[in-house]
């Protein structure tokens, strides 16, 4: 891989993968990208499983409900009519 394909794929990630703002990207130190990419497979590996077990160890809906309840996120009833 070239230089320029390293630092096209960590753009790629940076905005792609992580949603940042191409400024932020490029500002964003090399470790400091890696470090956020590895975040964000860890979070997805707690979500929707992967690595060692098959099917990871309970359903999406269980899944999504302890990543977004450690975010503080609740769930909110809607008002009926």
């Amino acid at each position: 891989m070239s230089h320029a394909e390293f630092f096209a794929s960590l753009f790629r990630s940076a905005t792609g993968w992580l949603g940042w703002p191409p400024a932020v990207a490029l500002a964003t130190a090399i470790p400091h990208i890696e470090l956020a990419m590895e975040g964000r497979a860890e979070m997805l590996k707690a979500i929707f499983g992967g690595g060692d077990k098959p099917g990871g160890g309970g359903s999406v809906g269980q899944k999504a409900k302890l990543a977004f309840g450690s975010l503080g996120a609740r769930r909110v009833e809607r008002k009926k009519s």
